[in-house]
């Protein structure tokens, strides 16, 4: 995920103070999390026994939860001030097949950022997107991955403070679209090239909404039936639609995962985050490491 959140929560949360135009934002995700979870696209999979197929999947429930380190928990030039991070969530999700190569997906999903210290960045994440999916060559890449994977969908997010849904810190909506192509480097490697564009449809605050253009490679090594390393550079343009300012963003991520069962898998990751902006005040750097444990079950 990108750092939207923290940056929306700056201006709602501590307008009357100038100090304090930074606020929690998200870390690491969701891939929500079309950037990171790579493999949220790939659902849909399909097995066949001998003569008889079985029924594809369609649903997905999984329960989601995370923590982390960051050593800028308000993403600030500084003076920068460390802190953990919990997340739970849950997360819902149908992706009826049309073709063999075309699926839809409608997915919500809803999470609490919990702070160890600075508990007034506590806030409450929902999500939710519909769109449509190509894949070509589904599930055949190292890692379960597509050779090709297209999707154009649309994306609503909104951020309220802890358990109050009337309080609106931020919100979204988004048309989005984007593409990526992977190879298979041998048996056990997987490597992909990729990007997507965001356009803002609408948001609050306003000084906020930005359209998001990004381009990313990277490569996930299957070390064994069960465990995986994935490794991911992403290089983001945010163009703010409202007012005058870019900035360029940089994300480097590594994460070890290991599939536990087929409904539990457990990571440890760690990520960089550099972002450079025309405006000062918003430019940070900030370093996450932690580990993420997801319970789910598809049918």
């Amino acid at each position: 995920m990108d750092q939207t959140i923290r940056e929306a929560l700056r201006s709602t949360r501590r307008a009357s103070s100038r100090q304090a135009q930074s606020a929690a934002s998200s870390l690491l995700p969701s891939i929500d999390q079309a950037e990171i979870d790579l493999l949220d696209r790939e659902f849909g999979l399909q097995s066949i026994t001998g003569l008889i197929e079985r029924k594809p999947e369609q649903f997905l429930l999984s329960l989601e939860t995370s923590g982390f380190f960051t050593s800028n928990a308000a993403l600030v030039p500084g003076p920068e001030r460390s802190d953990w991070v919990g997340r739970p969530g849950l997360r819902g999700a149908w992706f009826p097949k049309l073709s063999d190569d075309i699926n839809l997906l409608a997915m919500a999903s809803y999470s609490l950022w919990r702070y160890a210290d600075l508990q007034e960045l506590d806030f409450d994440d929902f999500g939710g997107q519909f769109g449509m999916q190509y894949n070509r060559g589904r599930g055949q890449l190292p890692g379960g991955m597509s050779r090709l994977n297209g999707w154009l969908q649309y994306r609503y997010q909104r951020l309220t403070s802890p358990w109050n849904w009337g309080s609106r810190l931020y919100e979204t909506h988004f048309l989005e679209a984007g593409l990526r192509q992977g190879w298979a480097l041998g048996s056990e490697v997987t490597a992909w090239v990729g990007g997507n564009t965001a356009f803002s449809l609408e948001g609050a605050p306003g000084g906020f909404r930005r359209h998001e253009h990004s381009a990313q490679f990277g490569a996930l090594w299957q070390l064994s039936p069960r465990l995986s390393l994935t490794g991911l550079y992403r290089l983001a343009w945010f163009d703010y639609a409202e007012v005058s300012r870019d900035d360029v963003n940089h994300l480097l991520f590594l994460g070890l995962g290991y599939q536990v069962t087929s409904a539990l898998r457990a990571d440890l990751f760690v990520s960089g985050i550099f972002n450079h902006s025309d405006i000062s005040i918003f430019d940070y750097q900030a370093l996450n490491t932690g580990v993420s444990i997801i319970v789910s079950h598809a049918w």
